[in-house]
């Protein structure tokens, strides 16, 4: 009865000893990609992603001329480097899609190339490969992804051969968080700013990693970005509703008070 005690306590501790908790890196963020100009427009675009901001106007103020055209710009990490990140057509179809129902935005085009400086691509790059295309707004986005791949207490059981195909001893992690900055091309003035994040796991079989692997690869971007463009959307509506509200009257001139005749003792 001891023995068979103590060999269930070695056996527990063995299962427990098999678990692994790596955490996943933080997803680059648009902030942080060397894209802005100086740092108060990283400051901006850092607080207009983060909590209840995205999604919302940073100055309800700022009217944009519209109708117009939409630019979008789909961007990548590299190094330390921004970089567009070529846009299939399933993609620019989605985007298309998504402003359709907005009467001011009268056609979507794809930046596929801009002229960049030594310091590496710039939003002031992205402004003007978009007027080159006669767009007047510019829609520029990030997609940052992590993955973590943890060992379950199950995967005790891939030391005999049916525990690789029936244990699931794996358990994948795959996070894309998306960010766009809507930009005013003509003023430069970021009008907003949107998130699209998707977070998926799985538990598999040894035998099933680089199925459950790629498959969360393709899901978590498609889910981030339907998100991010329902955001965008929104905020897109808003530039409009802004536009089509009167200019505010322009103050009148400040009455100036005429010189005083000259007296005979001036003359």
């Amino acid at each position: 009865m001891i023995k068979r005690a103590l060999a269930l306590c070695i056996l527990a501790a063995a299962v427990s000893g098999c678990a692994t908790h790596h955490k996943m890196a933080e997803p680059n963020r648009l902030s942080r990609a060397g894209l802005m100009d100086d740092a108060q427009e990283s400051a901006i675009v850092d607080q207009a992603t983060s909590g209840a901001a995205a999604g919302r106007l940073i100055d309800a103020k700022v009217q944009v001329k519209l109708p117009a055209s939409l630019a979008v710009a789909s961007l990548a990490t590299v190094g330390r480097r921004c970089g567009l990140r070529p846009m299939g057509t399933d993609e620019l179809a989605e985007w298309r899609k998504a402003v359709a129902g907005i009467p001011q935005i009268v056609s979507v085009q794809p930046l596929a190339s801009v002229v960049t400086s030594e310091a590496g691509l710039k939003l002031r790059d992205l402004r003007m490969g978009a007027m080159k295309l006669n767009c007047r707004l510019l829609l520029a986005y990030l997609q940052g992804d992590s993955t973590s791949d943890n060992y379950t207490n199950s995967s005790l059981l891939y030391w005999t051969v049916a525990g690789l195909w029936l244990a699931s001893g794996n358990e994948y992690e795959h996070r894309t968080l998306m960010q766009a900055v809507l930009v005013d091309c003509q003023s430069g003035a970021i009008l907003g700013a949107a998130v699209g994040d998707c977070r998926l796991k799985e538990a598999c079989t040894a035998a099933k990693c680089k199925f459950v692997e790629d498959a969360l690869a393709r899901e978590a971007p498609r889910r981030a970005l339907a998100a991010l463009e329902k955001t965008c959307q929104s905020l897109l509506r808003q530039v409009a509703a802004v536009a089509q509200q009167p200019s505010p009257p322009a103050e009148p001139p400040t009455p100036t008070t005429p010189p005083a005749p000259p007296t005979p003792e001036t003359q």
